[in-house]
Parts: structure tokens; sequence; C-alpha cells
């Protein structure tokens, strides 16, 4: 279990999200997350750190953002964290 590191597969985020898995397949394609790692059957993995960047990307959602403009704040916030 990678160093005590709780990894969710797709369709555990996709269950707990009620949205489709290929909506989380989506996100990962244009940017928006990063899968962690993957199984040996190549399935996404994702820690907590993605998880929360994915609560973003549905509250930017909810909010009416578009992808382009949720890429930019996400990577605004990244910026912006890393020069602490």
């Amino acid at each position: 279990m990678n160093g005590g590191l709780v990894l969710k597969r797709v369709s555990d985020l996709a269950q707990e999200y009620g949205v489709l898995p290929s909506q989380i397949r989506y996100y990962v394609k244009e940017g928006l997350i990063s899968p962690t790692d993957r199984t040996q059957g190549g399935h996404f993995l994702f820690d907590e750190s993605q998880e929360k960047r994915l609560k973003k990307v549905f509250e930017l959602k909810k909010k009416r953002y578009r992808i382009k403009e949720i890429r930019e704040i996400l990577n605004g916030l990244d910026s912006s964290s890393s020069s602490d």
C-alpha cells in the first residue's frame, strides 16, 4: 500500500462523487488532475492531494467555469503554493 498512502482508482472516485469514470479520465486528459501511480493493469491511482484537486475541479465546474479557466486557476494555485 505505497508506504501508508491511500490510493484510489478512477472507479472509487467516480462512485464517491457520483460522476462517471469517463469524466474523471477526461480531467486527467485535460491536465486538471494527475494520477499518482498506476496499477499493474494500467489503471490510474490517485492520492489525497489529487483528490483535493478533483474536489476543486468539481467546485469550479459547479460555478460554471470552463475547463481552460479551471486549468488556469489550478495552475495559479500550484505556483502560489510552490513559492511559499
